[in-house]
C-alpha cells in the first residue's frame, strides 16, 4: 500500500493544469455571474434576491431572464423559486416578487382550525392563523431564521411524505427533510423552480449553461466521472479498450483533466497515467493483460484531478476465456 501512496502522492504533486472549458457556447453577460448553473442573475432581481435568502433559499440561477409568453412578466428560475418582475396595482410601479409554487405545486390543504387540541399549543410548533396551518420542530427553526412568511409565504400544509421524503409547503416554497445528512444539512428548500419550468412546458434550451467570453468568470466547481470500457468479457491476452469521460457541474465538457487508471489484478496493483482529456472532455487508453484466468473480474479505479478538485470513479471488466 506504500507503493500505491508514493504513485498518488508522485501523480497529484507534479500537476499544475490550466485548461478551458470545451464545447460551451460563449456571451457577454450582464448581471451577477453563477458557475454553478452557468447562468447569470438579472440585475433587475439582484437587491430581492439578496434580501431574500439568495442560493441558500432561492437556489442558484437555472434560466437567463425572459419575458413570460403567458403573463408578459419578466421571469427568472431558480433551482427552488421563480422571480418576477410584475405589475404591483397597489404601488402602481413594477415590483419584484417570488411566484407562489408551493401554491400552483403543492395545493393548499383545509386550515386546521386554531382551537383544536394540540393545534397550537404543541411544543416546538407555531401556528400561522393566516392561512391555518403550523410549522414545527427543524422545519420551524429553519424557516424563522432564514426570513419566515416575508420569505417563504405561509405554510399551506401540514407534514406530506412525498417520494419517501418528508416536505412541508409554504405558499411560495417548499421544505425538505433530509435525515441522512450531514449535521446542519437537515431541512432544505425543495427544488420547485426547476419542477415548474418543466410544468410550465419552456423550451429546454432555456437551460444550457451560458459560458462567459472572458473565461476568468467561469469555475469549474465538480469533476462528474463516466467510465466504460469496449468489452465488458474479452479473453486473456486480448486487448482492452478503458474509456473515462469528465465532465463539469454543468455537464461541460472538461478539457485538460489528468487520470491515474489504478488496475486490480491477483498478482497485485497496477498504474497506468491516461493522456489529458481531450476537448470533448475525452480519455482513453489501451490495456492488454496476460496470464490471467478465465472468469477473472478486473476492477478498474480512475482518480482524476482538475485544478485542485478531485474525483473518483470505477469500472471493471471479465476476463472469460
Amino acid at each position: 500500500m506504500s507503493g500505491f501512496r508514493t504513485v498518488l502522492n508522485a501523480f497529484f504533486g507534479s500537476l499544475l493544469l490550466i485548461a478551458t472549458p470545451a464545447g460551451a457556447a460563449f456571451a457577454q453577460i450582464d448581471g451577477r455571474y453563477y458557475s454553478e448553473t452557468g447562468h447569470s442573475l438579472d440585475e433587475f432581481f439582484e437587491p430581492f434576491y439578496d434580501t431574500h435568502g439568495g442560493s441558500e433559499v432561492l437556489g442558484f440561477p437555472i434560466t437567463e431572464s425572459f419575458v413570460d409568453p403567458y403573463s408578459g412578466f419578466l421571469v427568472q428560475y431558480f433551482e427552488n423559486a421563480r422571480l418576477e418582475l410584475a405589475a404591483d396595482p397597489q404601488a402602481e410601479e413594477l415590483k419584484v416578487r417570488v411566484a407562489d409554487l408551493g401554491v400552483l405545486l403543492g395545493g393548499w390543504d383545509l386550515p386546521l382550525p386554531a382551537n383544536r387540541f394540540p393545534i397550537g399549543r404543541s411544543p416546538g410548533c407555531r401556528y400561522y392563523a393566516q392561512s391555518g396551518h403550523q410549522v414545527c420542530h427543524s422545519f420551524l427553526d429553519f424557516y424563522e431564521a432564514r426570513g419566515g412568511p416575508a420569505v417563504f409565504g405561509y405554510p399551506i400544509t401540514e407534514f406530506r411524505i412525498e417520494n419517501g421524503r418528508m416536505v412541508q409547503y409554504f405558499q411560495d416554497l417548499r421544505l425538505d427533510w433530509y435525515p441522512e445528512a450531514e449535521e446542519g444539512d437537515y431541512i432544505r428548500v425543495g427544488p420547485l423552480g426547476r419542477a415548474h419550468f418543466d410544468f410550465m412546458g419552456y423550451s429546454q434550451e432555456l437551460l444550457t449553461p451560458i459560458i462567459p467570453g472572458d473565461l476568468a468568470e467561469y469555475s469549474v466547481l465538480e469533476l462528474q466521472l463516466s467510465a466504460s470500457v469496449l468489452r465488458p468479457l474479452l479473453g486473456a491476452g486480448e486487448s482492452q479498450r478503458a474509456y473515462l469521460v469528465v465532465s463539469d457541474q454543468n455537464h461541460r465538457p472538461v478539457e485538460g483533466a489528468a487520470a491515474l487508471l489504478t488496475v486490480y489484478l491477483p498478482e497485485g496493483v497496477q498504474f497506468k497515467m491516461l493522456p489529458l482529456t481531450d476537448r470533448n472532455g475525452v480519455a482513453q487508453t489501451e490495456l492488454i493483460l496476460d496470464g490471467q484466468l478465465p472468469g477473472t473480474r478486473v476492477p478498474l479505479e480512475y482518480t482524476v484531478i482538475y485544478e485542485g478538485l478531485f474525483a473518483l470513479t470505477r469500472d471493471s471488466f471479465y476476463i472469460w476465456w
